[in-house]
């Protein structure tokens, strides 16, 4: 990697480095989207496929709606390409696998969830990276979903994942935990963590499956429970929540 990558990697470790426990989760999906530009990073802890037989069920950290992950868990959890044995192999032997590459192999089930279900949810491909805890031998994923229209994976988002999984590991040597906004609903805690990450009002609509107006009346809500005056108070607030 060139010297600047390093760089961006650099800052990503120090801001989780800094991040209290409790908040790690929310500091490395803050860090991720404002140096390497990985927006919406998700974590899987304990997923199945990677860490058979441990105790404890699979949980999600991610800042999707809720219904998101409610019907990948029923509907297409075991028709993941990343749980087929392509995946597997691939995130087993090298750490880090993509969305693209798996597809070419796919069967009938895992393409419809790459067609029916991320496509639908806004996702054209996926980054997936492997982090094991060096203290306790867990396995979590980090999950980078790109939305086509906006950025595709390129060869420097394959390697940057491949060196920083390991990078990440010491940081993931007991459970992750979300940060929560009790004062919010569901919806407008959704729609203040994609405002802190820098997406636009259309960007946040689209992730949400919701229409602009209503993410701007999100807004109006979340300002007024907040305290904020405008945006720029918002972001600075929810960034140091927790």
């Amino acid at each position: 990697m060139e010297q600047l990558e390093y760089r961006k990697l650099i800052k990503v470790l120090e801001q989780v480095a800094a991040a209290r426990q409790e908040a790690l989760y929310p500091a490395l999906a803050e860090a991720l989207a404002v140096h390497l530009g990985w927006i919406d990073a998700f974590v899987a802890e304990n997923p199945a496929y990677l860490a058979p037989g441990r105790d404890g069920e699979e949980q999600y950290l991610t800042m999707f709606r809720p219904a998101f992950v409610e019907e990948y868990v029923e509907r297409w959890r075991w028709n993941n390409p990343f749980a087929s044995r392509d995946g597997v192999t691939c995130l087993t032997r090298h750490g880090v696998a993509t969305l693209g590459r798996l597809r070419l192999r796919a069967t009938g089930p895992e393409r419809d969830f790459a067609d029916q279900f991320l496509r639908r949810n806004g996702i054209d491909d996926m980054l997936k990276i492997v982090i094991r805890s060096p203290a306790t031998g867990a396995v979590s994923t980090l999950g980078i979903p790109f939305d086509g229209a906006r950025r595709a994976i390129e060869p420097g988002d394959r390697l940057m994942a491949a060196t920083l999984g390991p990078l990440l590991s010491p940081y993931f040597g007991t459970e992750l935990v979300p940060v929560s906004a009790p004062d919010l609903t569901a919806g407008e805690r959704d729609v203040a963590e994609l405002v802190a990450l820098g997406l636009a009002h259309t960007h946040i609509a689209r992730r949400l499956n919701v229409s602009e107006s209503a993410v701007e009346k999100h807004l109006t809500l979340i300002l007024e429970k907040t305290g904020c005056g405008n945006l720029t108070e918002l972001t600075a607030q929810w960034k140091r929540r927790g």
